[in-house]
């Protein structure tokens, strides 16, 4: 019998569990006692998550992180200047050419005294060097940092950095909560799913890193992992007029935050139907215009500085100006179907950290793809063999998903598609497509696998199961860090 505990969201008991008979009190004592252990777990998770982040910011040298110079960049213009950078204006400050090496396009001889207190502009080929390059990305993130920044502003840029690398810590335990707090909301009172979906997210190494970097990237996969909860939540407990506010608020801060946002904005629309109804047209329209409107009223000053200063709404014409190098990796389904491609993309997301400076063998590749294929399997399993029910029914009530826990369900699956759809999209514009561009929906990615998982393993081993996953996320973490990533820069 698959383990549970009393639903969070205060939902009667699964019937398996109340098919031996207890005196109400025995039953109570051992319900809350079920719930303290989940929430005993979750409390753990966290502070282990909360201890690993703190070693992973000190663990990389200053600036090492993908792209944190111009991060760090676009705050300083922010915060000193009171506006925005601009796209082939702005330069990259002159003390930060140290560390030009972890900088898109800027000539790097900083042993050099020709470039030490003039780096270069202009090479040879008569591109320009050294210039802001993240001035597209949109300015969210950057105001929220900048209190941190006038704070430390007498302290030299690698103090500040460390600094701002601290402060990106409570959004990724964020996440991590939110993927607890989804996984119950979605199946409540199931144990594995309570404990192995939170702790997949807390020890993936390259989530775990945005984390602990200066960039926007976890404050976007925060907002979009808040998203996605009240999707599901809206599924249970159907769309409010508030609910419906809150999803475009969020979206709109998303939005304000990192273009790659845009990818919920289907998903959003795709539960609205699906909830409604597809022949409820009113009730669509209603809530995609609350929804819809308040997103713009959110996000319309950042669009209308694109458009006023660029010309169109993302400004990645000017990026192509800027980095003429940068080009289009080939056609989309090209990219879709190339096994290169796809290989790349899985090694992004488990390895190499920051500007692809840390491979991981083939060995360890594989023996994280070989689990991720067999959750895979399990996930087709569930959707074979899972039947429909009331989720109460007699026996795994996982197993016998409600009409509203199916959709849920579907809506992450097409989360997940969606998010590396358009990793292979940006591919055909720019060679530097990026796995982390589908980090936002590791949540969805998560509850699917560990579903496949549960479905994989017998019942009555669900304990064991759920105690194996964790030992083998804790072994993949030390594994990696420990033979590659300290190594690393300890040579």
């Amino acid at each position: 019998m698959a383990e549970i505990v009393r639903p969070i969201s205060g939902r009667p008991a699964a019937a398996s569990e109340a098919a031996v008979p207890a005196k109400p009190r025995t039953r109570a004592i051992s319900r809350v006692s079920r719930l303290r252990v989940t929430r005993h777990f979750i409390i753990a998770l966290s502070v282990a998550y909360l201890a690993k982040q703190l070693i992973m910011v000190v663990l990389f040298p200053p600036f090492t992180g993908h792209d944190e110079v111009a991060h760090y960049a676009y705050l300083r213009t922010v915060a000193e200047e009171g506006r925005l950078p601009i796209l082939l204006e702005d330069r990259l400050p002159n003390e930060l050419y140290p560390y030009c090496r972890y900088v898109l396009q800027w000539w790097c001889e900083p042993w050099n005294p020709r470039w030490l207190n003039d780096p270069p502009v202009r090479m040879t080929n008569g591109e320009l060097e050294g210039m802001q390059y993240a001035a597209n990305h949109p300015p969210l993130y950057y105001i929220l940092m900048t209190p941190l920044y006038w704070l430390s502003a007498s302290q030299p840029p690698e103090f500040q950095q460390y600094l701002l690398r601290l402060a990106a810590i409570p959004f990724g335990l964020l996440v991590v909560l939110l993927a607890y707090r989804t996984t119950t909301t979605l199946f409540p009172g199931d144990r594995f799913l309570a404990f192995t979906v939170p702790a997949f997210v807390a020890f993936q190494p390259q989530v775990s890193y945005e984390a602990a970097m200066v960039n926007n990237d976890i404050i976007a996969i925060a907002l979009y992992s808040a998203i996605l909860y009240l999707l599901v939540r809206g599924f249970r407990d159907t769309y409010s007029g508030r609910t419906s506010v809150v999803l475009g608020v969020l979206l709109g801060l998303a939005l304000v935050t990192k273009g790659t946002s845009l990818t919920v904005a289907p998903v959003i629309g795709l539960a609205v139907v699906a909830s409604a109804g597809f022949r409820n047209v009113k009730q669509i329209l209603s809530r995609g215009l609350v929804i819809g409107g308040s997103a713009i009223f959110v996000a319309w000053p950042w669009y209308f500085f694109l458009w006023r200063t660029y010309g169109n709404l993302s400004g990645l014409p000017q990026i192509a100006q800027l980095q003429q190098w940068n080009r289009p990796l080939g056609g989309f389904f090209d990219l879709l179907f190339d096994r290169e491609f796809v290989v790349m993309r899985f090694h992004e997301t488990w390895g190499y950290f920051g500007w692809r400076l840390i491979p991981l063998p083939a060995w360890l590749l594989w023996a994280i793809a070989i689990p991720i294929l067999f959750a895979a399997g399990g996930l087709v399993q569930y959707a074979v063999t899972a039947g429909p029910g009331n989720g109460t029914s007699e026996g795994d009530p996982v197993m016998h998903p409600a009409a509203w826990q199916r959709w849920a369900l579907l809506v992450l699956a097409a989360t997940c598609a969606i998010a590396y759809l358009a990793v292979v999209q940006f591919g055909t514009q720019f060679q530097l497509t990026q796995a982390r561009y589908f980090f936002p929906a590791i949540n969805a990615a998560a509850i699917l696998l560990m579903l496949g998982v549960r479905t994989l393993i017998p019942p009555r081993w669900h304990g064991e199961g759920r105690a194996a996953v964790l030992l083998a996320l804790i072994v993949l973490n030390v594994v990696i860090f420990s033979q590659f990533v300290i190594p690393f820069w300890q040579l």
